[in-house]
């Protein structure tokens, strides 16, 4: 059992399932999950102000502590996210964003009462619905599939009881005994509903498309957990072989849709969700296999393509305004001079400075 009653995060890479889980776990008369929201980049903003030597813990300065001031902004954060879950008749609040899972530390200070659902899916899985749905290669999917799982992996089990893994399939598979089992987990009474979340999405009058283009109209479908093997190429089975050590330890066969469904589960218990406390001590026996401590990069960013273009335009833009400063074309002027260039840039550098005085 979960400690305590406190919030519900849910963590997990794009397009792992984690959207359709956390629709069903909204479902609950309990629990609200709203849409995504990305709160811990303030959270962590709040906590360090860029660009300055006494940014990071500024608030020190005036005598706060580090305990005081998680506190404040749990207070703050936990007046957002109870509104939203009064609205809807609910006592319980959580939140699900994919990018958590590089702060699930900070989230489990800042909030101690919080307790986490990891989920996972088969990399095949993840890759090919991140080529279809966003444009990346399989390659940069996989990168991304590995660096993810492994901050989740390595959160996780530092979270201990705190914490507990779904992998996508089972849920898929075995719904109902996987989320009683979870909504035991979360200290919560069965809902029957828990198995129609597409019926209550409607009526609660979610939007039919939620975050990641993820219907909530639909209900489960277990087809799902190998629909990537249609489309899938001997160059993406090549590159699978890549995340193989990584794939093993979370249950699957790296080139295979196939779950190892007894690999997690606790033998003779009938579980589906090891806890934080019980994947460490399988993260010991795999240690030799896995780098856990490995921190690959990840060339994924959870934007769309037209609002990195505009980014990479304004970045452009401030650049091409850097270029006209006085100390920059001086600079230039005298470095071509350096490199054996007339006399006559150096004067031009000398008259800009003798205006910029003037």
């Amino acid at each position: 059992m979960a400690p305590t009653r406190g919030p519900v995060f849910v963590v997990g890479s794009m397009r792992s399932g984690s959207t359709m889980l956390r629709l069903i776990l909204d479902s609950h008369p309990h629990i609200a999950i709203g849409p995504e929201t990305g709160f811990m980049g303030a959270v962590l903003a709040a906590k360090s102000i860029p660009n300055w030597r006494n940014g990071p813990g500024w608030y020190r300065r005036l005598d706060w502590t580090e305990q005081d001031f998680d506190a404040r902004l749990r207070d703050f954060y936990t007046g957002v996210f109870s509104r939203y879950a009064a609205g809807r008749g609910k006592r319980r609040w959580g939140e699900k964003t994919p990018f958590h899972t590089e702060h699930m530390a900070a989230m489990a200070q800042v909030f101690p009462d919080a307790v986490f659902v990891g989920i996972v899916r088969h990399p095949g899985g993840v890759a090919s619905s991140l080529r279809k749905s966003f444009n990346y290669t399989f390659a940069d999917a996989l990168s991304y599939w590995k660096a993810t799982n492994l901050d989740l992996v390595r959160a996780g089990t530092e979270l201990g009881d705190r914490f507990v893994l779904c992998r996508y399939e089972d849920l898929l598979a075995e719904r109902e005994p996987v989320l009683r089992e979870l909504v035991a987990w979360l200290g919560e009474p069965w809902a029957q509903r828990l198995l129609e979340h597409h019926l209550v999405q409607r009526e609660q009058g979610a939007p039919r498309a939620a975050d990641g283009t993820t219907s909530t109209r639909d209900p489960v479908d277990v087809t799902r957990a190998s629909r990537w093997t249609r489309d899938a190429s001997d160059a993406d089975h090549q590159a699978l072989r890549g995340v193989d050590p990584l794939a093993g330890f979370l249950g699957y066969e790296a080139a295979d849709p196939a779950v190892r469904s007894t690999l997690l589960r606790q033998p003779g218990t009938g579980r589906w969700l090891p806890t934080g406390a019980e994947l460490a001590v399988r993260r010991r026996t795999w240690a030799e296999e896995v780098d856990f401590d490995e921190r690959p990069q990840s060339l994924l960013l959870d934007v769309s393509v037209e609002d990195l273009t505009k980014r990479v335009v304004r970045a452009e833009r401030a650049l091409a305004r850097t270029r006209t400063r006085t100390a920059v074309r001086v600079g230039d002027a005298v470095r071509k001079v350096q490199h054996g260039r007339s006399l006559r840039d150096i004067r031009e550098a000398w008259a800009l400075v003798r205006a910029r005085r003037g």
